[in-house]
C-alpha cells in the first residue's frame, strides 16, 4: 500500500503496534482512548488490558494486581 508513517495512532494495543512497527510503519504518537470515553462497564477490561501491557500514556497507571481487584463495572440489574 506504500504507507511508511503514521502521525497519530489512536489504539492502545501493544500487539497492534508492534505489528505495524515490524512491518517497517513508522508510528509518531501513540494517541491512547480518553478515560473518559471507556464507558463504566468497560473498566475491568480496560485496567486488566493496561496491567499487561496495552499503551495507556499518561492517562492511566498500571493498576498492582489488587488495586485490579477492587476495579468493578456495571451491576448486573443496571443493564438494559
Amino acid at each position: 500500500l506504500g504507507i511508511t508513517k503514521i502521525d497519530r495512532f489512536i489504539s492502545m494495543s501493544d500487539m497492534k503496534y508492534d505489528a505495524i512497527v515490524a512491518s517497517g510503519i513508522k508510528i509518531v504518537e501513540r494517541v491512547p482512548i480518553p478515560p473518559e470515553l471507556i464507558p463504566k462497564d468497560a473498566q475491568v477490561e480496560i485496567a486488566a488490558k493496561v496491567h499487561v501491557g496495552y499503551h495507556g500514556g499518561d492517562a492511566y497507571k498500571i493498576p498492582t494486581a489488587d488495586e485490579l481487584k477492587g476495579v468493578t463495572g456495571r451491576a448486573a440489574n443496571e443493564y438494559n
